[in-house]
């Protein structure tokens, strides 16, 4: 049997395991209310709540430990065939971090109040702020090189 059936299987498994463990769920959380007293799923207490969510929250968890592990070994299994591949790669990380490094050096750090009375540090702010930076400047890269492959087209 080939792995990508192999893999539609699971797939699907995974999804039926999903779909059931929200029926499940929301059968609780129904129950919940109703023992509580509440109208609105948001009036349940943390705890009460939890104890319905915590099994999709499980297996939420679990798909992505395994996602995250199938990737890892994929990327690292195809840079293993084609050393080529390597240098590409390492490329593209290293200008990832450029654009990651100038975001954090034009982001200012401030501490700022937030809505729960925390506050958020000068240096997550600031780590904010360079994700922001980021963001901006790889759609503007991806866009501007949409404009010049459009331009190329009609360049032919």
């Amino acid at each position: 049997m080939k792995i990508s059936k192999i893999l539609s299987y699971v797939v699907l498994a995974v999804g039926a395991l999903g779909i059931i463990l929200w029926f499940v769920m929301n059968g609780k959380i129904g129950d919940l209310m109703a023992e509580s007293g509440v109208s609105e799923a948001r009036d349940l207490s943390l705890e009460a709540a939890s104890s319905a969510v915590s099994p999709l929250y499980n297996l939420t968890l679990v798909i992505f430990i395994i996602v995250v592990v199938v990737t890892l070994i994929a990327v690292f299994s195809a840079l293993a065939k084609n050393p080529a591949g390597l240098k590409k790669t390492a490329i593209g990380l290293v200008s990832f971090l450029l654009v990651v490094g100038i975001g954090y050096g034009l982001a200012q750090g401030v501490e700022t109040p937030l809505k729960d009375g925390e506050v958020l540090s000068a240096g997550g702010s600031r780590w904010v702020g360079a994700g922001l930076y980021v963001f901006y400047f790889l759609s503007a890269i991806a866009v501007g090189l949409m404009v010049v492959s459009g331009i190329k087209k009609l360049i032919k």
